[in-house]
């Protein structure tokens, strides 16, 4: 019997399965030449199928100079589906999302249009075409070695499964609204990532002043080194300590169960002790923000530095002054190398770098108030990648 597990109340027939062949006719882009991109008619690119759940007329980036001829041919309309028909990893051909809007736009080269032959929703498909199942029958008909394609005959011969319009209708709603919901999730978090870089950005050029307990104004900011602020720690590894990594957004994590076990015959004794409060950087990429304060023990690679400070001043402080525009500017301009792929920023070069600071209770105010807006920041992120997983798993339900 073809029925999904999870269905809404009042459906109860059997769902049938059919070739895309039969669904869609199919037509590959318009290949323009170099000079006709940049202005006239939006047209449908790959990454307007990757980067979003649905495509609408202003989501789309990028547009072409097109003939009155060639706009009748490669106009899309809505309700048609889009996919990409090659990639350098098999995992990502032919990916597909739908036209949702009414204005009038084009799809390029690298992406094969499919336009409905029957009345079928359109939400309905697009949604089916990202489940495991027809993942897995779209790439399995991909072809290539360096590069892989799938083209309209491969496209023609994926099979789907459908149930009554109604019902299909019913299923689209549903997962749209859950779309909404994550949308509207991941713009709050994009508004408040803006915030706290606005307010780093106020923080740290003294456009805003923090207070102490009487309400008064901290005393002024004075210059020093940040030799005086940090010592090199170089100790190095003993036991069985965690491995650790540092990345420009995520800072100090510890290295996932898969990648520790990868890593267990690299040799030990030349890797760097990292205490909690430490703060470690990337010697050839802190230009692009690569640092953070530990929040455990651990050992880093010793292509790190990894910093020792004192309980004159606050590491956690440091850590987002480290990302600041200004600093990261300045660990540019004292790093060793004639281009960005050499770039290195060793301790003899970060220990001369002058910085203003606050007193260390206005240090201490700052870091708990840009701390506080990190930890909406993650209770967000949990929130929207739950969402994201629990839509996932309900795409492997609702579809046959």
């Amino acid at each position: 019997m073809m029925v999904p597990k999870l269905r809404f109340k009042g459906f109860s027939k059997n769902w049938y399965s059919n070739k895309l062949e039969n669904i869609f006719s199919f037509k590959n882009g318009l290949n323009a030449s170099k000079e006709m991109y940049g202005n006239g008619i939006k047209f449908i690119n790959v990454l307007d199928i990757i980067n979003n759940d649905k495509i609408t007329f202003d989501t789309i980036q990028e547009s072409v100079q097109a003939t009155d001829e060639q706009i009748s041919s490669y106009q899309v309309k809505q309700g048609d589906i889009l996919f990409q028909r090659s990639s350098e990893t098999r995992e990502e051909v032919g990916q597909a999302n739908v036209y949702a809007d009414t204005n009038t736009v084009l799809f390029g080269g690298f992406v094969i249009r499919g336009r409905p032959l029957v009345k079928l929703n359109s939400a309905f498909i697009n949604y089916q075409l990202k489940t495991d199942i027809l993942r897995k029958d779209l790439t399995q008909r991909s072809g290539g070695s360096t590069r892989y394609n799938i083209g309209q005959e491969s496209l023609g011969k994926v099979t789907a499964f459908f149930p009554e319009l109604e019902e299909q209708n019913k299923i689209a709603d549903f997962l749209s609204s859950i779309d909404k919901k994550i949308a509207l999730l991941n713009k709050q978090y994009v508004l408040l990532n803006l915030y706290k870089k606005g307010a780093m950005q106020k923080i740290f050029c003294q456009e805003i002043f923090f207070k102490d307990d009487k309400e008064e104004k901290f005393s002024q900011w004075r210059e020093l080194v940040l030799g005086n602020v940090f010592e090199q720690r170089t100790e190095r590894a003993f036991g069985d300590e965690e491995l650790l990594s540092i990345s420009i957004n995520g800072g100090i994590k510890k290295f996932d169960e898969t990648v520790r076990k990868n890593n267990s015959s690299y040799d030990k004794s030349n890797y760097l002790r990292v205490y909690c409060g430490d703060i470690a950087y990337n010697s050839m990429r802190m230009w692009q923000g690569a640092s953070g304060v530990s929040s455990f023990d651990g050992i880093v690679s010793p292509a790190y530095t990894v910093l020792k400070g004192n309980s004159k001043h606050s590491s956690i402080f440091f850590s987002y002054m480290f990302k600041t525009d200004k600093m990261i500017f300045e660990f540019q301009r004292h790093s060793q190398g004639l281009t960005s792929d050499t770039w290195n920023l060793k301790y003899a070069q970060l220990k001369t770098i002058k910085v203003k600071v606050p007193c260390l209770q206005e240090q201490l105010k700052i870091s708990h108030f840009l701390s506080s807006i990190d930890h909406k920041l993650t209770l967000k992120k949990v929130e929207l990648d739950k969402l994201k997983i629990w839509k996932q798993g309900l795409l492997q339900q609702m579809f046959v």
